[in-house]
């Protein structure tokens, strides 16, 4: 269920296999296997990645809802075997998160994850009972929920220093159309949303789950990316006109963990360390 969900999100066999910590080969062999017990295609592949055929549009429904409810019974079941409910906190690895791991209780359940797509999917599911996560555009915080935000950046483009534009105080996202991009895979950073507001759709070349070598392909000049302030090394960064792209790092949390966060209320974010991803 985890790789058909991974797969249809990622749009890719390589970036499904990113999120789920396999081969690109495991994953692809894993898919061929689920589709023969189903009796037919779940992707149509292609140059440009996958999407889900017909028949992969209706298994993803129900392995949506099958994993949720997966998750929910295991993490149930630990609380049993354990005797006492415990905490369950995960969230994306940036200056909050690294902030909150030393204060907690040693009997909490943590995970750091890169993917703010499965920690949401898991908090909605009620399978985490706090999460630091970037918030993607749209997302409606469930019920029984309570949401602070904790980081707010303007984007900028980062952009090589031969760059045509590297000398313009700002730039708009359509000057960039023609570009090659840089994104992270993980689908949380809101740059397809933000350039198809701008009237294009973004031409990414180079899908990277770590910043440092996301900036390393921009300053050889083969891409361009959205990158907070606080990651020059090397980029040039101009600012979006209208800063029409901003970074929220948010701090979700259900009821149970209400007085945990009370206790934490020492932790600070430095704006200018948050992670660009």
């Amino acid at each position: 269920m985890k790789t058909i969900i991974a797969v249809a999100e990622c749009g890719s066999i390589g970036r499904a296999a990113i999120r789920l910590g396999q081969s690109q080969a495991g994953v692809s062999g894993n898919v061929r296997r689920i589709e023969k017990y189903f009796g037919g295609e779940l992707f149509h592949r292609s140059a440009e990645g996958v999407r889900t055929t017909p028949l992969g549009d209706w298994v993803l429904v129900k392995a949506r809802t099958l994993a949720a409810d997966m998750d929910q019974l295991v993490s149930s079941a630990r609380s049993v075997a354990g005797g006492a409910d415990r905490l369950r906190i995960a969230g994306q690895p940036c200056p909050t998160m690294l902030a909150l791991i030393p204060l907690l209780p040693r009997d909490v359940e943590v995970r750091v994850d890169h993917s703010a797509d499965w920690l949401l999917q898991q908090l909605s599911a009620g399978s985490l009972d706090v999460c630091v996560s970037v918030e993607p555009a749209g997302f409606s915080v469930p019920d029984g929920v309570h949401r602070k935000v904790v980081a707010d950046e303007p984007y900028a483009i980062g952009l090589s220093r031969v760059h045509p534009l590297a000398d313009r105080p700002h730039i708009g996202l359509s000057e960039l159309s023609d570009n090659d991009w840089v994104d992270t895979p993980f689908g949380d950073s809101g740059l397809r949303l933000a350039c198809q507001q701008a009237g294009f759709e973004p031409r990414i070349r180079y899908w990277v789950a770590d910043p440092s070598a996301a900036r390393l392909v921009v300053r050889s000049g083969r891409a361009v990316g959205l990158f907070t302030r606080s990651a020059p090394d090397g980029l040039v960064l101009r600012p979006l006109q209208c800063n029409p792209v901003r970074r929220r790092t948010v701090l979700y949390w259900r009821e149970p963990a209400s007085a945990l966060i009370r206790r934490l209320t020492n932790v600070t974010v430095n704006n200018r360390t948050e992670s660009p991803f």
